[in-house]
């Protein structure tokens, strides 16, 4: 059976996003053959050309028109036919409401001052309050997210109310979590509006979803959901954190410690559980909150990925050592790109266990201070060896990735497991520049005391001018076993960002002949 495929380019959009269209994939329906393709489709209106929007009543129109295609093709339709239905109305939708903000910034900007002191409410004028009826018509209100701004969204229930049960489960579960906690402000001016207790639920309940749907296209929207809540509810945030004093790790706020108790208490069976007993034995023997969060930060990240085996710093093996063995190598480095100087700086130290044997990797940033658009900086990425009492340096890349505009050398960003015998080290970088803001993931390999480039993927890819954003795209990336094979595959999940993250396409990248063929529409950065 053969499925159709059609483009559609959204308004304000720069690019096109292939979506499978709707199939009755195999189902009968009422006088109609058994192998007939039925195709859901949403209305089309016209769409503005690159850099013209349309107005505010043409994007309502837009999406009432598509809302009411919607409800004509539910009934009887296949789980697959309404995933596409939700993905092209979630993407016009997101184009809407980027559009219609930034043509309604005027009173928006000022949304804040119309409340009155004395009815305890918001009163607009009264041509503000006739454009926001007109949005309430297609499912948009302001929604304020503190320090005095005011931002438009589709209201929490847009798609649960509409789609109903025609998704798939793990599409109704997403978006049914999603609609519980956006009725209500989490964050504002640097700080939980919500109590701690709720910030554990929700970790809970994205733990619960991964777990549950661990090769759903949305797992890793979930997963960076939970990794947020996790931390979050075990560090608060700048206005509202769980210690007394950032620079006193024994200032844990006694309320907050109770609440970890808990916790473990009712849910010690858990992954999150786990990651607050974690905490609660480490707060006792770490010497700074700052360390404390990059344990438990390691632990969270690698919750639901095969492990990277980390290690603690051993004694009498730190940044002096390395400065030494990396020295008879960047002696013979130039400390000049072009006209100006490269300033080296050590950005993290890793310790790892692979194998059997003890190894540490250091990576180092190599910025330009002084460089324009479009130079940028470098990291070189080194790995050393523990043999008996001393170490040895086994592997170095130079210029092994990251960089960014204006000198910037990038960072280090984690390690992941390749494969059962490889460790990926990943070195991240990006530009922001007239407009465009595009990120970047390096990835190399380490294996057999050697390393080589693993792969490379543009992750994030967003154009905006004065007529407000006009593209944005993501593409995230995890490593996934492949049954019995010694490498892992490759997943990538690309979408929108144009409001929020809408996954539309899942591919699966294996490894072949060496190594990762990333297809070329994952690679373009801007440069």
């Amino acid at each position: 059976m053969k499925c159709t495929f059609f483009k559609g380019l959204t308004p304000g959009l720069l690019f096109s996003i292939a979506l499978l269209t709707a199939c009755n994939w195999g189902q009968k329906k009422k006088d109609q053959p058994q192998d007939t393709i039925t195709t859901a489709k949403v209305d089309s209106l016209s769409r503005p050309s690159a850099g013209e929007t349309l107005s505010t009543q043409a994007y309502v129109d837009g999406i009432i028109s598509r809302i009411k295609a919607v409800e004509r093709q539910l009934p009887g339709i296949s789980a697959e036919a309404a995933v596409s239905l939700y993905r092209s109305l979630a993407l016009y939708a997101d184009t809407a409401v980027a559009g219609i903000s930034n043509n309604e910034s005027g009173w928006l900007d000022k949304y804040v001052n119309y409340f009155s002191e004395e009815k305890n409410k918001v009163v607009p004028p009264d041509s503000v309050q006739r454009a926001i009826d007109l949005l309430a018509t297609a499912g948009i209100e302001p929604w304020g997210i503190g320090e005095g701004y005011t931002v438009l969204r589709t209201v929490p229930d847009f798609y649960t109310r509409l789609f109903k049960n025609s998704l798939p489960p793990d599409y109704r579960s997403y978006l049914q979590l999603n609609a519980d906690e956006d009725t209500v402000l989490y964050s504002a001016d640097a700080g939980l509006a919500v109590p701690f207790s709720h910030v554990g639920q929700r970790a809970l309940h994205w733990e619960q979803f991964v777990d549950a749907y661990p090769n759903s296209i949305l797992v890793a929207n979930a997963r960076e959901n939970y990794e947020r809540y996790c931390e979050d509810y075990l560090f608060g945030q700048d206005n509202t954190p769980s210690f007394d004093s950032h620079q006193d790790i024994s200032s844990l706020v006694a309320e907050n410690k109770a609440e970890y108790l808990s916790f473990v208490q009712k849910y010690g069976n858990t992954r999150t559980a786990g990651v607050v007993k974690l905490f609660l034995e480490k707060v006792n023997t770490e010497k700074s909150v700052d360390g404390l969060r990059q344990i438990v930060r390691n632990e969270i990240k690698q919750l639901f990925d095969e492990r990277v085996e980390l290690l603690p710093a051993p004694a009498g093996f730190g940044a002096a050592q390395i400065a030494q063995l990396t020295k008879p190598v960047y002696d013979t480095v130039p400390t000049e790109a072009g006209p100006d100087e490269v300033v080296r700086g050590l950005d993290a130290i890793v310790y790892f266990r692979l194998d059997g044997n003890v190894y540490c990797t250091a990576v180092f940033t190599n910025g330009v201070p002084n460089g324009g658009a479009p130079a940028t900086g470098w990291m070189d990425v080194w790995v050393f060896k523990q043999a008996g009492d001393s170490w040895q340096a086994v592997a170095h890349q130079l210029n092994a990735g990251g960089g960014g505009m204006y000198g910037n050398s990038g960072y280090f960003s984690g390690l992941v497991k390749l494969g059962t015998h490889r460790i990926g080290i990943m070195v991240s970088g990006g530009i922001t520049h007239m407009g465009s803001s595009i990120s970047w993931d390096d990835v190399l390999a380490f294996s057999n005391d050697q390393l080589t480039a693993a792969f490379t993927i543009t992750t994030s890819d967003a154009y905006d001018n004065a007529n407000g954003i006009q593209h944005c795209k993501f593409n995230k990336w995890l490593m996934r076993p492949a049954g019995q094979e010694e490498n892992y595959q490759l997943l990538i999940i690309s979408g929108s960002c144009m409001d929020g993250s809408l996954p539309l396409e899942k591919t699966i990248v294996p490894f072949k002949n060496g190594g990762y063929n990333v297809p070329e529409k994952f690679l373009d950065r801007g440069i």
